[in-house]
């Protein structure tokens, strides 16, 4: 089926089309990064139909900001009044911006916090809009109008709000500033509702200060509110906001009582109260819940009783005071002969509960609340906090005295550290008859009790038993217990100085018909433990020692030594032996020496291997007067460096932050701003005290100009320097250590300087001067060089040195004084420029070039080179020098220039002399006149003849004649001036008719 479109209808929907591509196109370039800035330019959208197509075309310019344009900095000042409400918080930001540099058209504030821009006032605001950079980037972009003047200031106000606040809870305001922050400051002043507080949650970024020396416009009429100030740093407002009276939005109870009326089967309770509201709107509260059925509610006018998912509650319509009258039935359930109920009634300051219809001798289990007591013929009590009713009752039994039957059951750990011994037990009680008033725990040993806690304790004391040595730890329970329970007691012992000998303190429960458990004993830290003495006890492996939840929490066992025992009675005796663990270092170092014009250094790589115990700090012997200018550690907290008068070295002491163990790694380098002075230098040794075992290498390198050779050594094995481990430029002597206690002695010579240069030189002629360079190639051993001698005569001038690290040059006799930073050695390459002027009508020049004068030895080649042609002519040249054809140029020589070589020559070596004379040669005179073009018709005349038409179109030179030359069988027809071999009289346009044979040849000369 074919559809035919109207073509209006069609033109309608293609400009629609356009609109919504322009938009998308406006979008992408609002949406750019703050920092592109991009601008579309000259948008234009152009149409086209037809019958059967659409054309749309869009065209914009999309135009950054240029590099090379200023960069506009702006500061910015902020009065920030925020105005909190119970739902949300009110942002009023006034602010001025100042042009530091370039002139505002668009302004950027980054907003962080909660919140939303709703508008933005100021004269001369263009528009505004929020951009998103990102998950976590806000900007809010202010467009200023454009006017004659570049705008350096503008003021505005923006009105934003947070909302979703919630009282106590967090929530993060609205803040303001510029990037950089460092250019903003201003006043933030928070005002709130009455009935309301705010605080600030570790605010940062601000000051407090008084609303008084806030600016004067910015004051409020409250004096209470809080104010602060902001210099230059981006600040946050994490707040919570509360309720100044806690009870103006909630309904309180007072005046409450509750009374029961309680028998084998029933629970009846009254409960009355005076229910205060503040909130003109009135309020709700949960009056009761739980296992309960409302029997009686007396009507009220102003407050309603409703029943919603098991909870009844009352409702109040207004503010003010309401007595509240409640009769309900609580739900008896019977279990094990406890009569119970449970239910909850509303919260109050105070609580109290009367319990009535009970015998005297009626026992109570009432969870979180006060002790039941007897007053009259009633109980009375007060509820735990919240309301939550949870009690039970029956009638107290007659008691019957029986034999006490328990068993006991301890699980140990006695740790072992410098200085202590702790010992934690964990004792699980089982009464099978009877009842525990108090725990009588007899003790042999020096320890200690820190601690016994549990559920049941109610005190603990220590006394010595009479008649014995030991002690009697007696625990104090709450109420008599009957079944099982569990208390913890924790004991320690001190130790002396290390080897040490410790018993370990025993419990044991008096009168317990079955005693036995586990004793574990481990170490913490660097100490090594040993049994000395283990009766009545029986060793099992570590892994079998009984773990639970509380064990893992109260006896972690982090160590590296454990032992564990199994006892089936308090009759038994341990010993152990604790002694210090010191750390056992193995040393692997790599020491580099390196001796300087006018210093010395020692980098020294030394990788430890720490067993046995963790190393806490590091001492390392080091040679005195050097300075350490790097140490790196891993772990390592501080280090001090020390010299003693009456030792011959100095010492580092490395301090670690935290014990390491294993392999660790040490750099050091260790420098001193002397020489040694003679031809002998002791290499000055770098020792880690107390290390079991050392092995490693020596290395030792100089600078250039020196050599340095083993004098005596001891301890060391000498090896090539290609076996070194680490490549050291300049290194001369290698060793390997086979003693820790090594000695070494080296010879300091210094080397004669030795100066070679193979230079090029280069010299292109223009028309009147002539420009030169020269390149030396250095090739210097022996001592460095700091300065280079170049000789130049005096007739050139714009004499310019490049190369590695030249400080400057200066004009000498003879030539100039080329300075470096740092002396070289080895290879170096200068380059020297300069120009002299030269003749257009030719001159004899010299083509010597820079000459290095300090270089024992020189040769290279003199190349002479122009674009113009010239005729060269020697006037002088040395018997030293060889003449080159173009060809015999080294080719990577020829990489320096492209114009046409007028002068080859190579030279073996200094002084020669080459002097050409030059002269350009003499021009030629070019074409006078010349046919441009010519455009030749051809047509049969009416006699049968075939006439041409020419049409020459010929570039004069001066020539007033033109001479033709026809060919055979033709005949002029054209002025009566020309002939048919001769000459015409020349216009710039010469249009001529001729008669042609049919066949011919002819030209115009």
């Amino acid at each position: 089926m074919n559809t035919r479109i109207n073509s209006s209808n069609l033109a309608q929907r293609v400009k629609q089309l356009a609109t919504l591509v322009w938009l998308l196109i406006a979008l992408v370039a609002i949406g750019a990064e703050p920092t592109v800035g991009a601008e579309a330019k000259n948008p234009s959208v152009d149409t086209h139909l037809d019958a059967d197509h659409a054309t749309i075309a869009i065209q914009a310019e999309f135009k950054g900001k240029s590099g090379s344009e200023d960069k506009v900095i702006y500061g910015a000042v902020f009065q920030h009044a925020v105005k909190v409400s119970s739902d949300r918080l009110d942002h009023t930001i006034a602010f001025k911006v100042d042009a530091i540099q370039g002139s505002l058209r668009e302004i950027l504030f980054t907003l962080s916090g909660e919140g939303e821009i709703k508008q933005v006032t100021g004269i001369g605001l263009e528009d505004w809009s929020i951009r998103q950079a990102g998950p976590d980037h806000r900007y809010l972009v202010l467009r200023v109008q454009k006017a004659e003047k570049p705008t350096t200031s503008f003021s505005g106000q923006i009105v934003a709000e947070t909302r979703g606040v919630e009282l106590g809870k967090v929530r993060s305001a609205l803040a303001l500033t510029v990037e950089p922050s460092t250019l903003a400051n201003g006043f933030i002043r928070i005002d709130t509702e009455a009935g309301l507080d705010i605080q600030l949650i570790n605010p940062a970024g601000l000051v407090p200060i008084e609303t008084a020396f806030l600016p004067e416009g910015f004051k409020s009429g409250v004096t209470n509110s809080p104010a602060y100030r902001f210099l230059g740093t981006p600040y946050s407002l994490p707040s919570v906001v509360a309720a100044a009276d806690p009870e103006a939005r909630n309904v309180v109870l007072s005046n409450f009582n509750l009374v029961g009326q309680l028998s084998e089967t029933s629970a009846s309770f009254t409960l009355t109260a005076t229910a205060r509201i503040k909130n003109p709107k009135g309020g709700t509260v949960e009056l009761l819940s739980g296992g309960l059925a409302l029997t009686e509610v007396k009507p009220q006018n102003d407050w309603r009783m409703t029943f919603q998912n098991g909870r009844f509650l009352a409702t109040f319509d207004k503010a003010g005071e309401f007595p509240i009258t409640v009769k309900f039935e609580a739900a008896v359930r019977t279990t094990n002969g406890w009569n119970a109920v449970d239910f909850a009634v509303a919260s109050s300051s105070l609580q109290p509960v009367v319990l009535r219809g009970l015998k005297k001798d009626t026992q109570f289990r009432f969870n979180g609340a006060a002790k039941t007591e007897r007053s009259g013929d009633d109980f009375a009590s007060f509820l735990p906090p919240g309301g939550h009713v949870e009690l039970a009752w029956q009638e107290k039994r007659p008691e019957a005295e029986g034999a006490l039957f328990f068993a006991a059951e301890e699980i140990s750990q006695v740790t072992i550290s410098p200085g202590v011994m702790r010992q934690t037990a964990l004792l699980d009680f089982k009464v099978m008859q009877g009842e525990l008033k108090r725990m009588i725990l007899g003790m042999k040993g020096d320890g200690e009790v820190t601690r016994v806690q549990g559920p049941q304790v109610l005190s603990w004391t220590l006394e010595k038993a009479a008649g014995s040595t030991e002690r009697r730890l007696i625990v104090q329970f709450n109420q008599p217990q009957k079944d099982a329970f569990s208390i913890q007691v924790q004991t320690q012992t001190p130790l002396g100085a290390f080897p040490q000998a410790a018993d370990v303190t025993q419990l044991r429960p008096e009168g317990a018909t079955r005693f036995g458990g586990y004793l574990r004993i481990i170490n913490d830290g660097a100490v090594r433990l040993e049994t000395l003495k283990a009766s009545g006890l029986s060793q099992i492996s570590p892994d079998q020692f009984p773990q639970t939840e509380a064990t893992k929490a109260l006896m972690p066992n982090q160590a590296t030594q454990i032992f564990a025992y199994r006892f089936s009675s308090g009759a038994f005796e341990l010993r152990i032996q604790a002694d210090n663990i010191l750390p056992e270092l193995s040393i692997s170092e790599v020491l580099s020496y390196h001796l300087g014009e006018t210093e010395q250094s020692i980098d020294a790589e030394i990788e430890i291997d720490v067993r046995e115990a963790p190393l806490r700090e590091l001492l390392v012997q080091v040679p005195k007067g050097f300075a350490a200018a790097r140490i790196t550690a891993s772990g390592m907290s501080d280090y001090f460096m020390s010299e003693f008068p009456d030792q011959p070295e100095a010492q580092l002491r490395i301090v670690y932050g935290v014990p390491v163990l294993g392999r660790q790694l040490v750099q050091l380098r260790l420098e001193r701003n002397s020489s040694p002075l003679g031809t002998t230098w002791i290499v000055p040794r770098i020792e880690v005290v107390k290390a079991k075992s050392v092995r490693g290498h020596v290395g030792i390198s100089a600078d250039a100009g020196f050599r340095v050779t083993p004098a005596t050594t001891k301890g060391l094995t000498e090896l090539a320097t290609a076996f070194f481990p680490k490549k050291i430029p300049g290194l001369q002597s290698a060793f390997r250590l086979s003693d820790p206690l090594w000695q070494a002695t080296v010879n300091i010579e210094r080397l004669p300087q030795s100066i070679q240069v193979d230079a090029f030189h280069l010299f292109s002629v223009g028309e009147g001067i002539a420009y030169g360079s020269t390149v030396a190639n250095y090739l210097i051993s022996g001592a460095p060089v700091s300065a280079f001698k170049i000789g130049l005569t005096n007739e050139y001038f714009n004499v310019e040195f490049t190369g590695k690290d030249v400080r400057n040059w200066q004009k000498i006799d003879g030539g100039y004084l080329v300075q470096l930073h740092t002396p070289v050695s080895g290879a170096y390459t200068l380059l020297a420029t300069y120009e002299r002027p030269f003749k257009a009508q030719g001159e004899s020049l010299r083509f010597i070039g820079a000459q290095p004068l300090d270089a024992q030895s020189e040769q290279g080649y003199t190349i002479v080179v122009s674009t113009y042609q010239f005729q060269v002519r020697p006037v002088s040249v040395s018997a030293g020098l060889v003449l080159l054809e173009p060809g015999e140029v080294p080719a990577e020589y020829r990489l320096f220039f492209d114009a046409p070589i007028l002068a080859a020559y190579r030279y073996n070596a200094r002084p020669f002399d080459l002097q050409l004379e030059l002269k350009p040669l003499a021009q030629g005179e070019t074409i006078s006149q010349v046919v441009d073009r010519a455009s030749l018709a051809t047509r049969i005349s009416k006699d049968g003849q075939v006439v041409t038409t020419a049409r020459y179109f010929v570039k004069n030179k001066g020539v007033p004649n033109l001479r033709m030359t026809l060919p055979e069988g033709s005949e002029p027809i054209g002025p009566s001036s020309c002939t048919r071999h001769g000459w015409i009289r020349l216009s710039p346009i010469v249009q001529y008719s001729l008669l042609l044979p049919p066949v011919g040849v002819w030209s115009v000369s």
